[in-house]
């Protein structure tokens, strides 16, 4: 055997292409393309080996029409238009409603709102329990944790006139609820209240309670913290909607209605439950929430599940942020598009952050963490309406898929894209391993765009880091002057480049670290080495 085919017997191309985020910091026990960052980068929905970059949040509305405008406590948005609370000097100390329609652009004013009627402002920091809305009727619902309690128990706005909406508080009707409600939710046309461990629910489409009896008692003496209605598939009777009610350890299923006396409740589970609130969202595939173990869906056969790539996995790809959230009950989430995204304050690795993660329910792993941090999420369209204690006073639109008229700034800070590997799956060579030859699939879209990318060791320690430059190729369509350019696409079809390290990389694990301004333009594939054994088993 000649020198050459012997060096050739210990040299190896090995691929990387992103394929998720998780939480090990080596990716041969997860999948190929195991990241622990990917921060502002999203996947291209068309290119399964491509990430782009996430947009931007523009701001949509900042409460001009309102005096001394502070935190936004809740929101929901029910047709083209977000109802909710938001601090103000209205009333002071106090919580102020507000509309705003999006179709229009514009503030719908609220009338009906006095100092008495409306709900103290709570702290942005710390435990507490959450405000909640849900449509009834011609009612949203507020509960809200402000208010007094007695013969002033929750608000509502009167939509009977959606172009006017009217403010009040009050209780049920006929009967009282038994306590000050902790959460409400629509089932049945009826709005289900949590007051301690109990649920009393009103009669269809009303704020009246006919019947004291028209309770249900959810299991043991601890609180519920939320309900959520979810569409369950049946093998004799097609779709029976359910109200899942969440208490901190157990996960309650609410089935039938009264009127038809088959009312029914039954426990999912005894062991897991939830303490975010707000982490407890819709989808198409189920119902998401927060445990304190990791990401949980309850799908439409009643199942609860880890949140997974393989429906049958048992464990998350990520779950380290989620059991070290630092005030589960702020934890916030919302849907759009084919995205569930929640956001937390946590700690990951030592750090103490907010982080806000996406899952793609197309591709089935996470993104993230996000740099935009969150409070609260609805959905309008093809985009999320968020707000944000961090930037009050404010309404933002947050797109979950790029389009032709995305930003690239969140709220007009320019965003930086990240990407960390965990280091590279074990190739069953014990020798430490010699880079000198890699390439790198990127895009720049007709625009100038620079990556720095980094090698690192198993334990972060910089190997090498370079940087490739891509300058346009050419001019866009109506862009440049006819003749004095080549024209380029305005498609993001990513291409290979030689990564110049000024070095040759000696490592035992190898991992990538690329960073680069979060436009249009930004796309990543795949990434190549050559890997040759230097005879060596270890360097230290």
């Amino acid at each position: 055997m000649g020198q050459l085919e012997r060096a050739r017997k210990y040299e190896y191309p090995v691929k990387f292409v992103p394929r998720g985020l998780v939480d090990a910091f080596d990716a041969t026990d997860k999948f190929q393309g195991a990241c622990i960052a990917l921060k502002n980068l999203i996947f291209d929905q068309s290119n399964p080996e491509v990430m782009v970059s996430r947009p931007g949040v523009s701001s949509i509305y900042a409460f001009g029409d309102f005096t001394t405008p502070g935190a936004v406590s809740v929101h929901v948005t029910v047709g083209s238009v977000t109802y909710g609370m938001i601090s103000s000097a209205l009333n002071a100390g106090k919580d102020e409603p507000f509309a705003y329609d999006h179709v229009a652009g514009a503030f719908i004013p609220v009338t009906g709102v006095t100092n008495g009627n409306s709900p103290t402002t709570q702290a942005t920091t710390g435990a507490w329990t959450p405000p909640v809305m849900a449509s009834v009727g011609v009612y949203i619902i507020v509960t809200h944790p402000g208010f007094p309690g007695g013969a002033t128990k929750f608000g509502y706005f009167d939509i009977t006139v959606p172009s006017a909406p009217v403010w009040a508080a009050g209780d049920t009707t006929t009967n009282a609820l038994p306590s000050t409600p902790l959460w409400v939710a629509n089932f049945g046309n009826r709005a289900y209240f949590g007051c301690t461990n109990t649920t009393p629910y009103t009669d269809v489409l009303t704020l009246v309670r006919t019947n004291s009896s028209q309770s249900l008692t959810i299991g043991d003496s601890a609180n519920t913290l939320a309900g959520a209605g979810l569409p369950v598939q049946t093998t004799s009777s097609g779709i029976v909607q359910a109200l899942i009610v969440f208490k901190a350890f157990q996960v309650w299923q609410i089935t039938g209605d009264a009127a038809t006396s088959n009312l029914a409740l039954n426990y999912l589970s005894l062991t897991v439950g939830c303490s975010s609130p707000r982490s407890i969202v819709q989808a198409p595939s189920g119902l998401y929430f927060a445990s304190i173990a990791g990401p949980r869906i309850i799908d439409p056969l009643g199942n609860l599940k880890v949140v997974a790539h393989d429906a049958q996995a048992p464990e998350a790809d990520i779950q380290a942020p989620f059991q070290n959230a630092v005030v589960p009950s702020r934890i916030a989430a919302g849907y759009s598009g084919n995205v569930y995204r929640i956001c937390m304050e946590t700690v990951v690795r030592g750090v103490q952050s907010f982080n806000d993660y996406w899952f793609d329910e197309n591709r089935r792993r996470w993104t993230g963490p996000h740099s935009f941090p969150f409070d609260c999420a609805s959905q309008f369209g093809n985009y999320f309406v968020l707000v944000s204690n961090a930037n009050p006073a404010k309404l933002y639109k947050s797109e979950s898929l790029p389009s032709a008229s995305s930003v690239y700034t969140d709220d007009g800070t320019a965003i930086t894209a990240t990407l960390q590997s965990s280091t590279f799956p074990k190739t069953g060579h014990m020798a430490m391993k010699q880079v000198v030859e890699s390439t790198q699939e990127l895009a720049s879209n007709g625009s100038a765009t620079s990556y720095q990318i980094t090698a690192l060791d198993d334990l972060g320690n910089t190997l090498n880091s370079t940087q490739v430059s891509i300058l346009p190729a050419g001019g866009l369509w109506n862009a440049v002057v006819w003749g004095a350019f080549n024209w380029a696409s305005s498609l993001n079809i990513p291409t290979p480049y030689d990564v110049p390290w000024g070095v040759p990389l000696v490592f035992k694990k190898m991992a990538l670290y690329i960073t680069a301004s979060a436009t249009t333009a930004l796309a990543l594939g795949a990434h190549y080495s050559m890997f040759r054994d230097t005879g060596m088993t270890n360097n230290k």
